[in-house]
């Protein structure tokens, strides 16, 4: 998708812990020969280390830092943003010179977006003519992408995924997962759920079938993590539902490496998402070799068994069908 051979991405770094912000880190990582730098839009602390790509963010103010990045930037530029205020936001940023802009955007709700607002799909309009080149990851995101009036030859389609090497997984902390660390000693079944705490997540209809299996005597576990925006008042809610349970633990911003962590010893992996894009998520847990269930909303990695958002039971009974340790409990 680059032209040159070096480029700055602007974007972010865990902490915050999402797809977006793991895509970019391990393209800093994999990729440093072309990122040159990556330009983080949140301030924090406890950052990883991209080094020796540099890592550039602001204290504060960060649009105000950013735009005069790019008013002294001569590099090519590529934007990693989630939804359709990305385009809006390019609107507001100088393009000096020479310098070719490229674009991913990671949610897999733009089209639906755009659809819902005039104003919106008339300023992500004009955002998208400054954009060089799109890397899309559906063909949702192309036809959202066309609707903007953007040329076909413009358009890349591209995988937000990149896999992580399995030497590089870590052991799971019996420090911060003392419960999974018995789990995993004992052998008691464990399941993972994780994202934003959001409707479109499913995460408290997950919750309660699985309370119905806890009611009917099953012994496994549900383990959430989560993390980003509370944006539909979900949070307080969730949280409470797994901490008056005995047989479900909440964990919240958790880095991608603990999370994997965990995830490699899981028994599945579930995303009942209703709205989505890829699901980076289920794309680790195919690579590790961790059984799981997706929806059939967005186009999802090789290996994952689909379903549709509202078969919550076909997709539980699924997984437990195929629990590590050969028995069938349902």
């Amino acid at each position: 998708m680059f032209n040159s051979y070096g480029f700055v991405v602007v974007g972010g770094i865990p902490e915050p812990v999402g797809g977006v912000t793991t895509f970019i880190y391990r393209l800093a990582r994999r990729g440093s020969c072309q990122v040159e730098s990556v330009f983080d839009m949140y301030p924090g602390e406890n950052k990883k280390d991209i080094s020796p790509v540099k890592h550039i963010y602001a204290p504060c103010f960060s649009l105000l830092f950013l735009f005069r990045f790019l008013f002294l930037n001569k590099s090519d530029v590529y934007f990693n943003f989630s939804g359709a205020m990305g385009l809006v936001l390019l609107l507001l940023l100088p393009k000096v010179g020479r310098v070719n802009w490229f674009l991913t955007l990671h949610n897999g709700g733009i089209e639906e977006r755009i659809k819902k607002s005039r104003l919106l799909h008339f300023l992500a309009r004009l955002g998208a003519k400054k954009v060089d080149r799109f890397g899309y990851l559906s063909t949702s995101q192309e036809r959202a992408y066309a609707s903007l009036g953007v040329e076909s030859n413009r358009l890349v389609r591209i995988e937000s995924f990149i896999p992580v090497n399995q030497s590089d997984v870590d052991e799971v902390d019996p420090f911060l997962f003392p419960e999974i660390q018995s789990f995993i000693k004992n052998e008691t079944p464990y399941f993972v759920i994780s994202g934003y705490p959001t409707k479109i997540y499913q995460h408290l209809e997950v919750f309660d079938r699985f309370e119905r299996l806890w009611d009917a005597g099953v012994n496994v576990k549900l383990i959430g993590f989560f993390y980003g925006d509370d944006s539909d008042d979900l949070l307080t809610i969730i949280k409470m539902r797994f901490e008056k349970s005995d047989n479900a633990f909440f964990y919240w911003g958790v880095d991608s490496e603990k999370f994997l962590s965990v995830l490699s010893k899981a028994s599945g992996y579930l995303r009942m998402n209703t709205v989505d894009s890829y699901g980076v998520a289920v794309a680790e847990a195919v690579t590790l070799g961790v059984p799981c269930v997706a929806t059939d909303v967005c186009e999802r990695f090789p290996g994952a068994y689909i379903v549709s958002p509202d078969d919550i039971d076909g997709a539980v009974g699924f997984l437990l069908r195929y629990i590590r340790n050969g028995s069938i409990v349902v």
